[in-house]
């Protein structure tokens, strides 16, 4: 297994920005890992259905589907990773835009601005689009995900995401865990490419309200 640090990641990313090919940059949290390798216990287990979802990324094999996650979670729970058959992934890392809003938020305000606000998109988020919207052009559509109720919505959330393919061709994941059963399924029914930000936005929100 394979771990990349913040800058060599940003570097990949912007990469497979640029190609102008279609990729997929997936994010996993802790809970989204335990989930897939069925180790994730109590009330927050979710569905099989839905850990099923997340695996299948997982064993993504294209090239231009790539997994971040935090390198340093992932000394934790190696061994229960490679008994699902997944100790010789790469993962990159999932806080590289968050490196950069904690460091030197004009990089982070660069990389938005260029990347995503210039790009109409299909957002799919936890937040309400009077949040987030300032980061994305107003021809985006957004999709609200009620974040106490999220296991049973992705059949109806892929579907919508699909119905706009074809006058999309980005999908931006703002949905940590949610992000990861989505995406693989978003990659199968439709043409676009995928941008998890994880929880760079809630991140950049925080820090913009304690500058304040």
């Amino acid at each position: 297994m394979i771990t990349i640090n913040e800058k060599e990641t940003i570097k990949k990313v912007t990469e497979l920005l640029e190609s102008k090919k279609r990729y997929g940059i997936v994010t996993y949290t802790r809970s989204a890992l335990l989930s897939a390798v069925g180790d994730l216990r109590g009330d927050k287990k979710p569905p099989k259905y839905f850990s099923k979802s997340i695996l299948s990324g997982l064993t993504n094999q294209d090239k231009n589907f790539i997994k971040a996650t935090q390198p340093s979670m992932l000394e934790d729970i190696h061994e229960k990773i490679a008994k699902a058959g997944l100790n010789n992934e790469n993962f990159y890392s999932s806080g590289f835009l968050e490196y950069y809003i904690n460091n030197n938020h004009d990089i982070f305000d660069t990389f938005m601005t260029y990347y995503v606000k210039n790009s109409k998109a299909v957002v799919v988020s936890f937040q309400y689009k009077s949040l987030i919207s300032k980061y994305f052009t107003k021809d985006s559509h957004f999709i609200h995900i009620p974040y106490n109720d999220y296991y049973d919505k992705i059949d109806s959330i892929v579907d919508q995401v699909a119905s706009l393919n074809g006058d999309y061709d980005l999908c931006v994941l703002d949905c940590p865990m949610f992000s990861s059963a989505i995406a693989p399924r978003i990659w199968e029914k439709t043409q676009m490419s995928i941008l998890d930000l994880g929880k760079s936005l809630t991140v950049a929100r925080a820090v913009a309200k304690a500058r304040v």
